[in-house]
């Protein structure tokens, strides 16, 4: 079946242009530990996790351009169970709740192809059973390792004040 809405067709290039690009990001994670860093992850998510979801998101970039109505479909399903996942995983990490807008952003997308493709039934239906799929893989997945008073202590050496850590140095007067 081919679908030629052109709506329909512009919502899929943009999910698969911003996949194309996180999969990078999450097929390097292991050298370049950007994620983890920019999330403050703290190792909530397994170390496997970001190069599998890497991997995932370009073959759904591939996908998204199926002739194949199915395929198109469950793609869009991939990408609802996946963001929203994202948007607990921001919520479990006690993220500011505005974190989880921009990645709600492709459910919503998702929700508008499948109800082009499909029709708002079929579309809310598979939204509800997505949000339980991520519901699931977040307890399974995200474990957020909670930093304590005494955590926090011991990452300040002996001779270092915490201004001083949190200066990079600089008041003690080293210069960078």
């Amino acid at each position: 079946m081919s679908h030629t809405n052109p709506i329909d067709y512009a919502l899929r290039v943009v999910e698969s242009i911003a996949f194309s690009l996180h999969a990078i990001l999450g097929l390097t994670e292991p050298w370049t530990g950007c994620l983890r860093r920019a999330f403050g992850d703290n190792g909530a998510m397994p170390s496997w996790f970001w190069p599998v979801a890497g991997a995932a998101l370009l073959l759904v970039a591939y996908a998204n351009f199926s002739s194949n109505n199915e395929i198109v479909l469950v793609t869009q399903a991939y990408i609802a169970s996946f963001h929203m996942g994202a948007v607990i995983y921001h919520r479990k990490l006690a993220h500011h709740p505005a974190a989880g807008i921009p990645v709600s952003i492709f459910v919503l997308i998702a929700f508008g192809v499948v109800t082009i493709r499909a029709n708002v039934m079929v579309a809310l239906l598979g939204t509800a059973v997505c949000a339980c799929i991520a519901v699931v893989l977040a307890e399974v997945l995200v474990h957020p390792k909670v930093e304590d008073e005494e955590d926090r202590f011991d990452r300040l050496s002996d001779d270092s004040s915490e201004e001083d850590v949190l200066l990079g140095g600089r008041a003690r007067g080293q210069v960078r």
